[in-house]
């Protein structure tokens, strides 16, 4: 089988390693330059609020402008200290059991990696994380938040048909619905914004929005056994 991952918040901690802090570093970069807030503490706890509940940080922000009623330039300077400005210093940490499920599943399955954002950046958080590059097949990274053709061109390039594929990702409308689209199977990670938008699970003839939710990556072994079974491989 063909197993495809996204990367932040299935299989690096981003939420709890970077934009739980970069949203800080955000929120004081625009008050330096301007921003008027009624009160420092209240403002983040606000902003960290609203991206908990928020399909990205970026949207979390132009809601927390919005609110504000403060001019779009500081969503930009916003945006740009979230994303770009990424301390080297910055601890950034694997999932638990993230390692160990890779190596697992490398010994029998294809791996590939597709992921949202500047490519020099993804790859130096998978390589601070621990990940090996070397053990997907393929990895695309995507700026322009579109996954859907990169699956189909790796699907292309690695000769899968789209029933011999598992995409795994946190994120229903960005990471699983496109690769549900296609038709291939879809396993939700249930952390960061899998776990503030929580989806629903096929279940006993019932089309939900993915066919497997998981807390934990390890669970990911038991479905990918499963499939193997009651699939024709």
């Amino acid at each position: 089988m063909l197993i495809i991952f996204d990367l932040d918040d299935t299989l690096i901690d981003t939420s709890g390693c970077i934009t739980h802090y970069k949203l800080e570093d955000a929120l004081n970069l625009m008050v330096n330059q301007g921003l008027q807030v009624p009160d420092l503490n209240g403002s983040l706890d606000l902003l960290r609020r609203l991206n908990h509940t928020a399909e990205s940080a970026r949207r979390a922000l132009s809601e927390f402008i919005e609110i504000l009623g403060a001019d779009k330039k500081f969503y930009e300077m916003g945006v740009k200290e979230i994303y770009q400005n990424i301390s080297p210093d910055l601890p950034i940490y694997p999932l638990e059991g993230a390692l160990e499920l890779l190596t697992h599943l490398s010994e029998h399955h294809q791996l590939a990696l597709v992921t949202i954002g500047d490519t020099a950046q993804q790859m130096n958080k998978m390589e601070k994380a621990g990940i090996d590059s070397l053990i997907f097949s393929k990895i695309a990274v995507c700026e322009d938040r579109n996954k859907k053709p990169h699956y189909q061109v790796i699907m292309d390039e690695l000769g899968y048909l789209p029933s011999e594929v598992i995409v795994c990702g946190d994120r229903v409308a960005l990471d699983l619905a496109p690769a549900r689209e296609l038709g291939c199977k879809t396993v939700q990670m249930r952390w960061g914004r899998g776990l503030s938008a929580p989806s629903v699970p096929s279940v006993m003839g019932f089309k939900g929005e993915v066919d497997y939710c998981i807390s934990e990556l390890k669970e990911l072994k038991g479905i990918v056994s499963d499939i193997m079974t009651f699939s024709s491989f």
